[in-house]
């Protein structure tokens, strides 16, 4: 992960090629991979994938953006994709072809925290942007503004290929606007989760939203409040679930009442316990979980 205190010297700007996820494409990729792991360094690529040069290239950037693969170099030999440990190689024991909305939700996860600095601007859109009925052009302004006061001193980027981002941003989560791309907007499965809508009260404007709660379930909140326990730590303040970077608060869009909504559910499940007491708002961890460990066991009951 980006260390937020770090200034950027560079910045990977439109990494997905104008592409955003596609029905197909990370099943597509993770399994061809898996039998060719120097698969993005052979000149047979696109026979493989059955894609395009550009879309080879998206999704190369969207396996290792959503966290299903991480790449090595061996020494002297091509760049390798492999599927991550704790995360990649679970989904492909327990959901490779992304049937369940559950696994959705860790990807949109993944692709926020923006680990290996591959997309900032979803990074900075949902950690750091809190506009509601905003245009476009607000959006890409305010998310620019963000941008260069994480660049060190002298480093640059391109304004137009950032823009470009933050389009993408737009066409891959929203539900109703499908006027810059049909094909575009309604092949990516992460529209599914409902994070941006067309506001119904001003023409040309966008407003986040929280997922419905049936959808987002209380094991995926669960998975990114240990994701982000600090190593050595038990217990997050509620506060911090709303405020912090790349918490429940940020990247599921929810705000207090919805978070301690589903604070409640954990609790009474027995996952968490909560101390409300003089004012502490402490969420404590029960039985030593980890987030690979949330994981198989939504993934084992739900195959009950």
């Amino acid at each position: 992960m980006i260390n937020k205190q770090e200034k950027l010297t560079k910045v990977k700007l439109k990494g997905n090629e104008s592409f955003n996820i596609r029905e197909g494409w990370l099943r597509k990729g993770m399994r061809c991979v898996q039998a060719f792991p120097t698969l993005f360094s052979r000149d047979d690529a696109m026979e493989i994938l059955g894609v395009g040069s550009k879309m080879v290239k998206s999704i190369r950037y969207w396996l290792r953006a959503t966290g299903l693969t991480e790449e090595r170099a061996p020494v002297g030999r091509a760049r390798e994709q492999i599927l991550t440990e704790k995360f990649g190689e679970v989904v492909d024991q327990y959901d490779r072809y992304f049937d369940d909305v559950f696994t959705l939700f860790l990807l949109h996860y993944n692709i926020v925290k923006n680990a290996e600095g591959l997309s900032v601007a979803w990074d900075i859109f949902f950690n750091n942007y809190d506009g509601q009925d905003f245009t476009k052009d607000d959006m890409i302004e305010k998310c620019k503004e963000e941008l260069n006061k994480r660049l060190a001193e002298g480093a640059t980027f391109s304004e137009r290929l950032f823009a470009d981002d933050c389009a993408s941003i737009l066409r891959m989560y929203n539900t109703t606007d499908f006027a810059e791309d049909p094909e575009e907007s309604l092949s990516c499965p992460l529209i599914e989760l409902g994070l941006i809508r067309k506001s119904a009260n001003k023409k040309g404007t966008y407003v986040k939203t929280p997922p419905a709660r049936e959808l987002l379930d209380k094991m995926a909140v669960l998975y990114v409040i240990l994701d982000n326990i600090e190593e050595g730590k038990e217990s997050v303040s509620i506060e911090s679930l709303i405020n912090d970077a790349n918490n429940i608060g940020k990247v599921f869009n929810l705000d207090r009442v919805l978070i301690n909504e589903y604070l409640d559910q954990l609790r009474v499940s027995g996952y968490i316990t909560l101390n409300r007491t003089a004012g502490l708002d402490m969420v404590y961890v029960n039985d030593n979980r980890t987030p690979e460990g949330v994981m198989r066991e939504y993934y084992e009951k739900r195959m009950r």
